[in-house]
């Protein structure tokens, strides 16, 4: 029994307490209000240190679209928009093939299970690259590469659950159970019954056993996005972007609907209303540009501030920037003109050994810069003088328009008009007054058109050897050229652009690495969803830390697997290669004694990969390769003795059930040897 001074006490410790957690909530608040107003202001300064490039990223634009010095040029080629399109096809053309080769460390213990595990985590990184739609984000990333000389992709996991329905009701009983036990606890305060901890304990663990039961996976994969250049922004501490990985933070702004954000981020929705009100803007020329001049650097981006370009105000985005502190390992959440966390700061679930999710590529890295020099940037001289060529050549030809004069004393105006509205083949009258017409009418003379003048042979000769790009590409070839030389110029194009497929070919690298320590985490895939993709036979396993998956494999890509399929001379090339990988698998197979299943299943591979290098996806060579027949249960079908006398293998007492190998009966090589390709 507690007295009326203990009550007293009582409520006068739940004040303070009371008093003591509002001021503990208020200062948490300030210090989130600091920390906030301090990671804004900290993006605008580093906006402002990156001004310049972005300034870079709206006038490489115009070029590509045709819109550079509208105000100085009648004509303006889009020789850069179309030597864009023509490298993005060749550098990115398909998902590239993934290669997962066994650790040196592996012990001759567990090595078969480590091939089995390298194959089908092959075959889950391409899966998760399908599921993921790597394509659709690597085709821009690579044109804004080309474009604007760098280009920017994210690939995170998206791990999603759900409730189950069948679980709920037991969830809502066991809580009621729980509500009704906090009753007794009060009576038990008061004397009235006896305890229930025990009870209550164990309805506890049954509620949490149900709650985690309840939760299903919805979603659990990898989801790549593009990113626009101008929407990643890189601490200033980093000298280059190339080295982007150790930078110490890297935000990425993202612009979403107001009605959107209050529902992606509910505990924020009460103080989103005071965020800073973005809308798109419509489709514009360049504005400023003019020859040689400066684009703002704004015109780069796809929305702007204000009520500028609204149709009305509930089509109104948050600029919300997500950063990535690698310094404290935390994601922080802040949107423009908002004072406090769209959510608190939180750790990925999935740990990676580069942590960032972001991924650039460029072509042009220049020694001391910051940012990348665009290929649009350095022929840009070259790009003006083509379309001021074109532009002269456009002049001269208006100017150079054939025109006749007469002489005002002796012909009227109206005679004149007449004339001038005369039709091809009209008999016209005319009062000359007595004048010849050569001294009435005459042609006036103008400058002559010199071809030479107006060449652009040159100019496209050098824009070609700046961007890579090879005559039998470009189309601007003057004579006919044979196939062997126009794959002899591709073979040039590959050669110019190696660089380019170099660094493509590193990125997708560590994307491949990047997929396979986030598939294999404790939060990734489990077997099940490791045997949907790759089958019932596969081997996975997750690994606690990232750093332990090379101690079993090592992840990479085959080099140039994204670009273009084999071209006529390498076909040719395997052709000549085929004949000796036939006979080889032959005379090996029967010097190790192989079965003819093993021999057979090589020869297979050997005639896939034919299939696949002549670049032709249609073809399924499984379709004209006969499969072996269904076993038959022997337990189903005893033998009896006419049935061993025809079995010839059985009659020789092979255990197997095989044929012996005889090499005289083996089929001779040559007579394998598909037809030689030869080039169109």
């Amino acid at each position: 029994m507690t007295g009326p001074g203990d009550q007293l006490a009582q409520a006068i410790e739940a004040d303070e307490l009371e008093q003591a957690e509002a001021e503990r909530r208020a200062a948490a608040q300030m210090e989130e209000e600091g920390a906030v107003k301090a990671w804004l202001k900290r993006i605008e300064e580093s906006r402002e240190f990156d001004k310049a490039a972005r300034e870079g990223y709206a006038k490489d634009r115009t070029y590509c679209q045709e819109q550079a010095n509208a105000d100085v040029f009648d004509v303006r080629v889009p020789i850069a928009g179309t030597y864009v399109g023509i490298l993005t096809t060749f550098l990115y053309a398909r998902d590239p093939e993934t290669s997962v080769e066994l650790a040196e460390a592996v012990s001759a213990r567990i090595k078969e299970d480590a091939k089995a595990f390298a194959t089908t985590l092959e075959i889950v990184i391409g899966r998760l690259w399908k599921k993921g739609k790597l394509k659709a984000a690597a085709d821009p990333l690579v044109r804004s590469g080309l474009s604007v000389g760098i280009g920017w992709m994210k690939a995170a996991w998206h791990r999603e659950t759900g409730n189950n329905a069948a679980l709920q009701q037991d969830i809502v009983g066991l809580q009621s159970s729980l509500a009704a036990i906090d009753q007794l606890q009060v009576s038990l305060a008061e004397g009235i019954v006896g305890d229930d901890s025990a009870q209550r304990a164990e309805l506890e663990q049954q509620l949490q056993q149900a709650e985690d039961e309840a939760q299903r996976i919805i979603f659990n994969a990898l989801c790549i996005d593009f990113v626009r250049a101008e929407d990643i922004q890189v601490a200033p501490e980093c000298a280059s972007l190339q080295s982007y990985a150790d930078s110490p933070w890297i935000a990425q702004r993202l612009f979403m609907p107001m009605d959107k954000a209050k529902a992606t981020y509910p505990d924020a929705a009460e103080f989103l209303g005071s965020a800073m009100s973005y809308f798109r803007v419509p489709g514009r020329t360049a504005e400023g540009a003019g020859f040689g001049g400066a684009t703002p650097g704004d015109q780069a981006d796809a929305f702007t501030k204000g009520a500028a370009g609204a149709v009305d105000a509930s089509k109104a985005c948050v600029c919300i920037w997500e950063i990535w502190n690698k310094q404290t390992g935390h994601v922080v959440t802040v949107a423009e003109g908002c004072s406090r966390y769209l959510r608190q700061p939180f750790q990925p679930e999935q740990r990676s050994t580069r942590y960032y999710p972001f991924f650039n590529w460029a072509v042009i890295w220049n020694d001391g810069a910051r940012h990348p020099q665009s290929l649009v940037d350095r022929s840009r001289s070259l790009l003006d003088e083509y379309n001021r060529v074109r532009t002269n050549f456009k002049t001269h030809r208006r100017r150079a328009i054939p025109k006749t004069g007469f002489d005002r004393g002796t012909l009227t105006p109206e005679d004149a008009k007449r004339l001038e509205d005369a039709s091809s083949g009209e008999m016209v009258g005319l009062d000359l007054q007595g004048q010849r017409p050569e001294q009435t009418l005459f042609p006036i003379s103008y400058n002559q058109i010199d071809p030479a003048l107006y060449d652009t042979q040159v100019i496209r000769a050098e824009l070609e050897m700046i961007w890579g790009v090879q005559e039998a590409l470009s189309s601007s070839i003057q004579v006919a050229k044979t196939a062997t030389e126009a794959d002899i110029q591709q073979q040039g194009t590959e050669s110019r652009i190696g660089y380019a497929r170099d660094g493509l070919d590193e990125m997708l690298s560590e994307l491949a690495a990047y997929t396979a320590e986030l598939a294999t985490s404790p939060n990734g895939l489990a077997y099940e969803d490791a045997a949907a993709m790759a089958g019932d036979e596969a081997m996975w396993f997750n690994v606690p830390e990232p750093e332990m998956l090379d101690m079993v494999v090592q992840v990479d890509i085959r080099a140039g697997s994204s670009g273009k399929p084999a071209t006529a001379l390498r076909q040719q090339q395997w052709s000549i290669l085929l004949p000796q990988l036939q006979q080889a698998a032959i005379q090996i197979g029967q010097m190790r004694q192989s079965s003819p299943l093993d021999i057979a299943n090589c020869l297979e591979q050997l005639a896939v990969e034919t299939v696949k290098r002549a670049g032709d996806t249609g073809i399924d060579p499984y379709t004209f390769i006969p499969q072996p027949p269904a076993p038959v249960d022997p337990m189903a079908m005893p033998l009896g003795a006419d049935q061993m006398a025809g079995d010839p293998a059985l009659m020789l007492g092979d255990e197997g059930g095989q044929l012996p190998i005889d090499p005289s009966a083996m089929p001779d090589p040559a007579a394998m040897m598909p037809p030689a390709i030869t080039p169109a």
